[in-house]
């Protein structure tokens, strides 16, 4: 049978790709490539001359018949628009179906956002939580935020130039302003740049600079260091309501009671007045 390879590309420097990749590229009879333009741009600075169709998410139902038909008779390699295909692409389904039809499917290694950020970060990498692209609208970004408050293990994210504010603001009242956090930009590109520090030191620095390029964020766990373990629990927000109606039944006022929760928790004094505004003595 034939074999399906998935070939990772470079995320930014053209020069990333390795020997054994680009050997497979050229032996192959077709490479189905989630983003045809960069494919080509690939394909063109290394003179490599192997038919190309088109595989995204919203092509997937028609073409992956085309591609496993092309398998039948021939090696086939699977490229995504950056990185490792597989990752926040429908390559998953393609190698589902060609493993079922009883054809090889090979890995070749290479770059990965995921991987170069998480390095670069400084924080720990000894064991972490990808959860791919925050979700769009606000409301289930915050509901998802929430559900990650208190993962032990660093978590690592993707998030568009437009959403980045907005992202980092929910991961402030959310995770509070002093968990440590990395976002990294434009990866081996000419513009690549890493923001480490706290949540709320970073979200002031997009605050104030344009957003541009593409985005991954490296997020500590529930730990201080150490992967996330050993870190007192986190805030979440039932404890800060909690908190507000032990300090406001003691007669401690509430801006008093605000300001010393926020401080305790790391949360912003407005995200904390918000959230315990109907709480009362």
């Amino acid at each position: 049978m034939s074999t399906l390879y998935l070939v990772a590309t470079p995320i930014g420097n053209l020069q990333d790709i390795s020997p054994r990749a680009l050997e497979t590229l050229r032996a192959v009879s077709l490479i189905a490539a989630e983003d045809t333009r960069t494919a080509k741009q690939l394909l063109n600075y290394f003179d490599i001359h192997t038919p190309v169709t088109s595989f995204f998410e919203h092509s997937k139902q028609n073409k992956i018949e085309h591609i496993l038909e092309a398998l039948e008779k021939n090696n086939v390699a699977v490229i995504s628009e950056a990185g490792t295909p597989g990752v926040n692409d429908p390559g998953y389904e393609l190698v589902r179906e060609a493993l079922a039809r009883g054809h090889r499917v090979s890995p070749i290694p290479g770059a990965s956002a995921v991987l170069t950020a998480l390095v670069a970060s400084g924080i720990n990498a000894g064991a972490f939580y990808y959860v791919g692209f925050l979700p769009r609208e606000p409301q289930g970004r915050r509901k998802f935020l929430r559900e990650l408050v208190h993962e032990r293990d660093t978590i690592v994210a993707f998030e568009t130039p437009h959403r980045l504010r907005d992202a980092l603001k929910d991961l402030e009242n959310i995770f509070g302003a002093t968990r440590k956090i990395c976002v990294a930009r434009e990866l081996t590109k000419k513009f690549e740049e890493f923001q480490r520090g706290m949540i709320g030191q970073v979200r002031e620095h997009f605050d104030k600079n344009e957003v541009r390029g593409e985005f991954t964020l490296v997020i500590e766990g529930r730990g201080t260091g150490d992967g996330g373990r050993g870190m007192e629990v986190v805030w979440d927000d039932a404890r800060i309501v909690k908190e507000m109606r032990v300090l406001l039944k003691k007669g401690v006022p509430r801006t008093e009671a605000v300001k010393r929760i926020a401080k305790a928790s790391g949360r912003e004094r407005r995200a904390v007045y918000e959230l315990t505004l109907n709480e009362s003595r």
